[in-house]
């Protein structure tokens, strides 16, 4: 059976082994009559604004810079990050929408806004939390919803009380141990016809440009959401090691050792060791 830890994969189902774009720029979109160049998009990641994240702002803009993928940046309880981010990426190419994005913990576990207007306070309800989302005329995503490490994926009863609201679901999410939990997801969001977005979930440098969607540009949250239907995924895996590197970051930064920021940015971009057997 083809793993999953390295592919891509298109809305029939395919896969295939897959390497790092590098002729992205001459990509065309995927679907449609549009023969602008398609987006690369990765929809989960993380800056500096994160408490549990060392990527500077100008790392992804570099990355938009160099290799086109464009970065759903959705720091924890903050849109900090992504104003920060598309301030820059919006004027070097007026064309790309400004997507402020925050991942929200609410009292239920956490729901990502896109396309939001100002900052969404959390821990309110999930019920609230989509209130204020949809009031802004954003997209609701949720991510990893049945990730089996993490505390903050949303309640299982609680994802099947507002699913008739959600936008999208994450479907590949780059940072997942057990596989079988993004198949869950994908299946779910199958059985209610939502559609499956793809992320790295990136919070180090290493994470980057692994995980990301092929689609065709959009500048509205409505066109982002048909680009997800049809868009082709290209997924890789990141080693479960990232996640006791993050736990190292996070009490770091909790004891205000931002110093540290310059040298574990570079620490943290090189692979991961591997587990002694």
């Amino acid at each position: 059976m083809e793993s999953l830890d390295s592919c891509t994969i298109n809305t029939n189902g395919w896969c295939m082994k897959s390497g790092y774009p590098k002729d992205s720029a001459n990509l065309t979109a995927t679907t449609g009559d549009d023969d602008r160049p398609a987006l690369l998009f990765d929809m989960h990641v993380h800056s500096w604004y994160s408490s549990d994240s060392i990527i500077p702002v100008m790392s992804h803009v570099r990355l938009w810079e160099r290799h086109r993928i464009l970065p759903l940046v959705c720091d924890h309880n903050t849109i900090a990050g992504s104003v920060s981010v598309y301030r820059q990426i919006h004027a070097m190419n007026p064309e790309i929408p400004v997507i402020r994005a925050e991942e929200i913990m609410t009292a239920d576990g956490e729901i990502i806004g896109a396309f939001l207007t100002e900052e969404i306070p959390p821990f309110m309800s999930a019920e609230a939390t989509l209130d204020a989302i949809h009031e802004q005329g954003a997209l609701a995503i949720v991510p990893h919803p049945f990730c089996s490490l993490r505390s903050s994926a949303i309640r299982s009863d609680v994802l099947d009380r507002i699913v008739h609201r959600v936008d999208i679901i994450e479907g590949f999410n780059g940072r997942i141990v057990d596989e079988r939990d993004n198949d869950g997801a994908r299946r779910y969001a199958a059985r209610h016809g939502i559609p499956v977005s793809a992320g790295s979930d990136a919070h180090t440098l290493v994470e980057l440009g692994r995980t990301y969607m092929v689609l065709e540009p959009f500048s509205s949250p409505e066109e982002l959401i048909r680009g997800v239907r049809s868009a082709a995924i290209h997924y890789r895996r990141t080693p479960p090691a990232i996640h006791a590197v993050t736990r190292i970051l996070q009490n770091a930064k909790k004891g205000g050792q931002d110093s540290l920021h310059g040298n574990l940015s570079v620490r943290t971009a090189m692979p991961c060791p591997k587990k002694s057997a």
